[in-house]
């Protein structure tokens, strides 16, 4: 299964999820789907202006993560 979002997050509202003040990042697919995603899959993409960009998800045939790639 693959899906689509666009994410903005800032550098201090990431931080949240790091202090584990917040589990899990909700996103809403371009498909519609509502995706909950653990912080540490995104932290590759985490740059001192935060996390911005359209991102692909690829989940295995389970539903579990399998590869996350930002696009633009």
């Amino acid at each position: 299964m693959i899906y689509l979002f666009d994410l903005s997050i800032g550098w201090q509202q990431m931080q949240r999820y790091y202090q584990g003040k917040a589990q899990v990042v909700v996103v809403r697919c371009l498909q519609g789907r509502v995706i909950h995603l653990h912080p540490r899959y995104l932290r590759p993409f985490l740059t001192a202006r935060g996390i911005q960009g359209r991102f692909r998800l690829t989940l295995d045939a389970d539903g579990r993560f399998a590869d996350l790639q930002r696009l633009m």
